[in-house]
């Protein structure tokens, strides 16, 4: 004789039932749902793009988002602007990069293309740059470019000796490899060069190469030098470009797949207009002329997503954004 299926059991194999329905529901949806692409995998396929990937200093969100507004696909943030944004100094490694990769990581997050961090020596031992390569990855910074010099030899310009040995920065960058899912990573060749001889530091920039650096940050005299040295260290090499002696031009941009504008150099593009501003109220009471070069409402809307924001006020049943102070 059959058994009866009480209440309790009918509920128990419904729910099994929908429950399996649901779970089959899911994972048919994700095989067909793309994954996202996260910074480090977006930044690795423009750094492998056929054009070559300019990325503008940034040295803050709205500067970042600027850059965004204007059509380029990557950010570049120098530690040399987070000295300058956080405690007004130059570049001598006063902060830490701990404090590197939390600014960085307020950036990233809030911009909608990869930021490249310069992130100093990333820590030096091989264990601070696993740790640190796991920090930076998880809050969002797509690429880690990080350098062969102790923070005494940055802060005095190469006076006090200081570059890591070949051997260190190689287990550096194997640290950086195993902490990373996606992230990429770009080794920073600072080696010394003594009476001009680039020997030493392409030894190690094809070096650091092998070890598993997705590029070479390396710094040479002109276009040619860096042809000459992409045929002997085989991976992307990085530059900084628009100078007088490397304009960010196309024939220069053969030369270099990943270039960057220094952050340096905007910081204090945009302090000169400040000081201009300064200048003319003291003198006059008023920034009439300095205004002048005030970015545009329609452009500063853009920077400040408004229309987003307004959006998202909307929906929760806010007003829109006022701007009277602007």
């Amino acid at each position: 004789m059959a058994r009866k299926t009480n209440r309790r059991e009918f509920v128990q194999v419904v729910g099994l039932a929908a429950s399996g329905f649901m779970a089959a529901a899911q994972s048919s949806a994700a095989q067909t749902r793309p994954a996202p692409r996260t910074m480090g995998a977006r930044f690795r396929a423009l750094m492998n793009a056929p054009d070559p990937l300019i990325c503008p200093g940034a040295y803050d969100v709205l500067t970042a988002r600027l850059i965004q507004v204007h059509g380029f696909t990557a950010a570049f943030v120098g530690s040399s602007a987070i000295n300058q944004e956080l405690v007004a100094l130059p570049d001598q490694a006063v902060v830490t990069v701990s404090e590197i990769v939390a600014y960085d990581g307020v950036i990233a997050s809030n911009v909608d293309i990869p930021i490249l961090a310069d992130v100093d020596d990333f820590g030096a031992t091989p264990l601070n740059v696993y740790r640190f390569a796991k920090e930076a990855e998880r809050v969002g910074i797509g690429c880690a470019a990080f350098d062969d010099r102790m923070p005494l030899n940055r802060a005095t310009a190469y006076n006090v000796p200081g570059v890591l040995s070949k051997a260190r920065m190689i287990d550096n960058i194997h640290a950086a490899a195993d902490g990373r899912t996606d992230m990429v990573l770009i080794a920073r060749c600072l080696a010394p060069t003594p009476n001009n001889s680039y020997t030493e530091m392409l030894d190690r920039a094809a070096a650091y190469a092998e070890a598993g650096a997705d590029a070479v940050w390396i710094g040479l005299p002109t276009a040619q030098d860096y042809v000459r040295a992409a045929g002997m260290i085989k991976k992307p090499l990085m530059a900084v470009v628009g100078g007088a002696n490397f304009p960010a031009t196309a024939a220069a941009m053969k030369a270099a797949r990943v270039a960057v504008g220094q952050s340096a150099s905007m910081v204090n593009i945009a302090l000169g207009a400040v000081d201009k501003a300064l200048v003319e109220l003291k003198t006059t009471g008023k920034m009439t002329e300095a205004q002048k070069g005030a970015l545009g409402r329609e452009t500063s809307e853009k920077v400040e997503q408004v229309d987003e924001l307004n959006a998202r006020s909307k929906k929760y049943n806010l007003p829109s954004a006022s701007a009277p102070e602007r």
